[in-house]
């Protein structure tokens, strides 16, 4: 899976987590995730973007209170919502 909606930055002074997080939470809004769309697992895009996983954890998490995405027990994280729902 490509990366490209995901822009982090090590020297700013916003924490990593709240980087993806804001980064994930535009792409849905942008309709570059689509509804139902499956995200990679939290070890995966850790090892990807070579984060901790409590940092992805964290990002997927506030995504969940948000409304953004929806964890499925055993299956992983989904998109709940996009920029074209009311």
């Amino acid at each position: 899976m490509t990366y490209d909606y995901l822009i982090l930055d090590a020297s700013s002074g916003i924490p990593l987590y709240q980087q993806l997080y804001l980064t994930i939470q535009s792409a849905i809004e942008a309709g570059h995730l689509a509804k139902g769309e499956r995200l990679p697992s939290i070890r995966k895009l850790a090892e990807d973007l070579k984060l901790s996983c409590t940092t992805v954890e964290n990002a997927y998490q506030q995504l969940c209170v948000e409304g953004y995405i929806q964890s499925r027990p055993q299956r992983g994280y989904f998109v709940l919502t996009t920029a074209h729902d009311d």
